[in-house]
């Protein structure tokens, strides 16, 4: 049997591993290190575990509320995007309209725009609309962002559904709602599921408009609640990387776990398709 050599180019992927995994082995370290460790050595691991540190980043950030306020946020988005670019990824790749062209141009146009150049203007609507400083406002903004791409990452997958099957549900005297029930969802669940992953990490993590919108303390998502660790000229590193941990944590767990699934439905999707 022979024994099996190092491939060279192996390299560019160890390399590639170190870099991502590296500066969270450093987070985690840093997050259950003694203070006064932290000030000698920053970059090796600790002499004795501190879990206290975890419990006092979670008790100063008031994660709590924090974390109630993200999963509404969170899951609110996911249910609109999820009905909204459903049924807009099935008109567009499904019903011959007039315009359904111009509509995916318009689509593609809004996603070329950096989403900072509708600060200014929606925070005046928002005030006006008395949005400002309330999770629903927030949630209208998330979907709105989010709703183009996922759109697109739908179309894709419908259009690979044969038309025969939308045909013969529709001779069976299925409606249109119907036919996306019965027929569209069971297919394209490993998409809806990647929709799920995708919005839940991006409002989990977003930090611009909820840091614009939200000025209350009990409205503060995750993210936002970071900014209670840093102050003006000083920054206790121990207390940040606790709170690091804590924030990417959860939704790390919950990623990994659903990936797994999503991997399965891909499988099961394309022996079905």
């Amino acid at each position: 049997m022979k024994k099996k050599r190092f491939d060279w180019r192996h390299i560019p992927l160890l390399i590639a591993v170190a870099v991502s995994i590296g500066p969270l082995i450093l987070l985690f370290s840093n997050a259950l290190k003694p203070r006064n460790e932290f000030q000698k050595n920053p970059f090796g691991l600790p002499s004795r575990i501190e879990f206290s540190n975890l419990l006092e980043a979670w008790q100063k950030g008031e994660y709590g509320q924090a974390f109630l306020n993200s999963t509404i946020v969170g899951v609110s988005t996911i249910i609109i995007i999820c009905i909204s670019a459903g049924l807009a990824a099935y008109a567009l790749s499904k019903l011959n309209f007039k315009g359904s062209n111009a509509i995916m141009g318009f689509l593609l146009f809004v996603l070329s725009i950096p989403m900072g150049l509708f600060l200014v203007p929606l925070f005046f609507i928002w005030k006006n609309l008395g949005l400002m400083d309330s999770l629903f406002g927030l949630i209208l903004i998330y979907s709105a962002i989010f709703l183009p791409f996922n759109i697109f990452l739908l179309r894709s997958f419908f259009v690979a559904i044969p038309n025969e099957l939308i045909d013969s549900a529709k001779v069976d005297g299925c409606s249109e709602l119907q036919v996306i029930y019965r027929i569209i969802l069971p297919l394209a669940s490993p998409a809806f599921l990647t929709v799920v992953l995708l919005v839940g990490l991006w409002t989990w993590n977003e930090f611009f408009f909820a840091n614009a919108f939200l000025q209350s303390e009990e409205l503060k998502t995750v993210a936002t609640k970071y900014l209670v660790f840093t102050g003006r000229f000083t920054a206790d590193w121990t207390m940040l990387s606790a709170a690091g941990v804590i924030t990417i944590l959860p939704i790390t767990v919950i990623f990994l776990f659903l990936q797994r699934q999503f991997i399965e439905g891909i499988a099961e999707g394309s022996v079905k398709g």
